[in-house]
């Protein structure tokens, strides 16, 4: 296929209908080439993909350019910014030549433009506001994979789960939790212990230390109140435009389970 058949293939390609999302000017013999856009339907932005390449190919700008795009389309984003690497999408850009002439081989109408940006922290020493969720709405299946259980000692947790709230016990924080199966596996709650399915004292032993140790390595700074509602992610800004919010690490940085556990109770 010749040269300009490969990119009229790209432009009839990218030839969508409706709202799209520009990523860039096809590239000629390295040169870029305005006229033929490579575009992502709007429609589409709610299936997976993959942005992918070597250190300094450009994957974190992509990123941004999708975030923007979408803002300006009235589309909330969530993201998780684990260097803060996207921090710069709340500040006007400042333009020089390089840029300038940059745009104009790709045929982008760019122009500085800061974003409406909101930033939370998983843990307490983050810039953004800490946000928290209760163990009971975390549930015992994630709490399951943050402490690293066994199929085993995840259905002991969800029958302890089970219990309390059969017996209308708040499970708030850690120290709820812990609570409850420090007198589960006492003399006086055996008993209560038995009667939900024969769980034994040493698995719900293991449990109890993994959260003590949880506790210990910071983890009792998530789980409480004031609980994040997920609709808060979900907001306009006053001029139309999508809230992107930031999540950063915060001192939870040395637990990566914990922060991927909890991108996933937000999904």
């Amino acid at each position: 296929m010749s040269e300009n058949n490969q990119l009229e293939a790209i432009r009839t390609g990218y030839a969508f209908e409706g709202g799209s999302l520009d990523l860039g000017a096809a590239v000629d013999a390295g040169t870029a080439a305005p006229d033929v856009q490579v575009r992502l339907p709007l429609a589409m932005m709610n299936r997976h993909g993959l942005v992918a390449g070597a250190t300094g190919t450009g994957k974190t700008k992509t990123l941004q350019l999708i975030a923007e795009q979408l803002s300006a389309n009235g589309v909330p984003v969530v993201m998780a910014d684990i260097k803060g690497d996207l921090s710069g999408l709340s500040r006007q850009g400042v333009s020089n030549d390089r840029i300038t002439a940059r745009a104009a081989q790709t045929g982008d109408d760019w122009s500085p433009t800061a974003y409406p940006v909101e930033f939370v922290s998983l843990g307490s020493k983050g810039i953004g506001v800490p946000v928290r969720a209760t163990i009971t709405a975390f549930g015992p299946i994630l709490l399951s994979k943050v402490l690293g259980l066994n199929d085993t000692q995840e259905s002991t947790l969800g029958l302890i789960f089970h219990w309390a709230d059969k017996n209308g016990l708040a499970l708030l924080d850690l120290k709820d939790i812990r609570s409850v199966i420090a007198y589960l596996t006492s003399d006086e709650g055996k008993p209560e212990l038995k009667a939900i399915g024969g769980v034994s004292t040493q698995t719900a032993g293991v449990i109890l230390r993994a959260l003590t140790n949880l506790e210990a390595a910071g983890g009792d700074t998530f789980f409480g109140e004031p609980e994040l509602n997920p609709k808060d992610l979900l907001r306009l800004a006053p001029d139309g435009r999508g809230i992107i919010t930031l999540f950063e690490l915060g001192d939870q940085a040395a637990n990566p389970v914990l922060f991927s556990t909890f991108l996933m109770w937000i999904l």
